[in-house]
C-alpha cells in the first residue's frame, strides 16, 4: 500500500506537466458546460419539425451524453500509455519494486475513478441545472434517474475506460497507430443510438452485446423509456451483466498489454 501512496504523491506533483491529464481532470466541466448550455441551445435551434420528431432528437442527447465520458477518458488514457511506449520508460517501470502490473493497476485505478466522477457529474448535474431542455411527449427524461440510478450507470459505463485504453494500448505500437484505432474505437459511441432503432427491439437488443457498453447504455434506456418487452432484463441485471463482461475483457487487455510490453 505504501508504494501506491508514493506513486500518487509522484504522479500528483506530476499533474501539471502532463496536459492529457489535466484535460482528463477538466473534461468533466467541458462536458457539463455542453449538456448544460450548447445541446440546449441546438435543441432551441432546430427548424420546426413534428413534435415527437424534436421529442426523439432529445432522447439522442441525453443518450450521447450520458455515454461519453468513458469512452473520451478511454481515448485520453490510451495516449498516456502510448506516450510510456513512445519514451520506452515502460521496460524501466518493469524493473521496479512495483513493477507493470502494479503500476498499470494504478494508472487504469484513477483513470477509472475520473471516468466514473465525470459521468456522475455530467448526467446529475444536467438533471439539476438543465433537465427542462431535455423533454419526451411532455416528460423531464432525467426525471425518471435519481442519484442511485446515476451512481450505479456511472460505476458500470466508466468500465470502458480502462478496457478501451489497455486495449487500444496494446494494439498499438505507436500513437499514430493509437490516433487510428481511437478514431475505429469511436463507432462505441453509436452504440447508444442503436438501441433506439426497432431493428434492435426486443430480443434482437442482444447481437449488440459483444459490446461493452451495450450494457450499461440500454440499463439506462430502460428507464428513460420505461420500457416493458418480454426480452427485456431490469435496470440492475444489465448493469451486472455488464460490470462483469467489461472486467472480463478489461482483465484480458490487461494481459494483452503486459505480454506486448515485454516481449
Amino acid at each position: 500500500m505504501k508504494k501506491y501512496i508514493r506513486l500518487f504523491h509522484f504522479e500528483f506533483k506530476g499533474l501539471l506537466r502532463d496536459p492529457i491529464t489535466l484535460l482528463l481532470l477538466a473534461f468533466p466541466v467541458l462536458l457539463l458546460f455542453l449538456s448544460c448550455y450548447v445541446l440546449p441551445l441546438v435543441l432551441r435551434s432546430l427548424p420546426p419539425m413534428e413534435a415527437l420528431a424534436a421529442q426523439w432528437v432529445t432522447l439522442l442527447m441525453v443518450m450521447m451524453v450520458a455515454s461519453f465520458g468513458g469512452i473520451m477518458a478511454g481515448a485520453m488514457a490510451t495516449f498516456m500509455l502510448l506516450d510510456h511506449k513512445d519514451e520506452h520508460t515502460l521496460h524501466t517501470i518493469s524493473a521496479t519494486p512495483l513493477g507493470l502490473p502494479g503500476y498499470l493497476l494504478f494508472k487504469m485505478g484513477y483513470v477509472y475513478a475520473t471516468a466514473v466522477i465525470s459521468i456522475f457529474l455530467v448526467l446529475f448535474g444536467t438533471k439539476i441545472l438543465a433537465a427542462d431542455a431535455y423533454m419526451l411527449m411532455g416528460v423531464r427524461l432525467l426525471d425518471r434517474l435519481d442519484a442511485g440510478d446515476i451512481a450505479a450507470f456511472s460505476l458500470v459505463s466508466a468500465l470502458t475506460a480502462p478496457l478501451l485504453a489497455l486495449l487500444l494500448g496494446a494494439l498499438s505500437k505507436n500513437k499514430v497507430e493509437g490516433f487510428a484505432w481511437i478514431k475505429g474505437s469511436g463507432m462505441l459511441t453509436f452504440i447508444p443510438l442503436l438501441l433506439l432503432l426497432p431493428a434492435f427491439h426486443g430480443a434482437r437488443q442482444y447481437f449488440l452485446g459483444i459490446f461493452p457498453n451495450f450494457w450499461a447504455s440500454k440499463a439506462l434506456t430502460i428507464l428513460l423509456l420505461a420500457e416493458k418487452h418480454p426480452a427485456n432484463l431490469s435496470f440492475a441485471l444489465y448493469l451486472l451483466i455488464g460490470a462483469a463482461f467489461s472486467l472480463l475483457v478489461t482483465a484480458w487487455a490487461f494481459g494483452m498489454f503486459c505480454r506486448k510490453v515485454q516481449y
